[in-house]
């Protein structure tokens, strides 16, 4: 289970440490009261912090998805 270290820093399953300044982390709650949203670190492998209705609901890691197919389907231009 993915866990918040402290308000700013978040860990996933992998042992990946996210760290964010406490304004981003902020805002990012705020507007997740009213739609999900999906805040990602600029590490190489990038894990992407999710947060619904002002809370951290998981971590999308990259290590742990990568041998998931993508949903996104590709357009074919005729």
């Amino acid at each position: 289970m993915p866990k918040e270290i402290d308000f700013s820093s978040y860990e996933c399953d992998c042992g990946h440490q996210s760290h964010f300044f406490a304004n981003t982390i902020k805002e990012a709650k705020a507007i997740s009261q009213k739609r999900i949203v999906r805040l990602g670190d600029s590490e190489a492998d990038e894990h992407i912090i999710v947060f619904e209705h002002g809370k951290m609901v998981g971590i999308i890691c990259p290590r742990r998805d990568s041998q998931r197919p993508s949903r996104r389907k590709s357009r074919r231009r005729g």
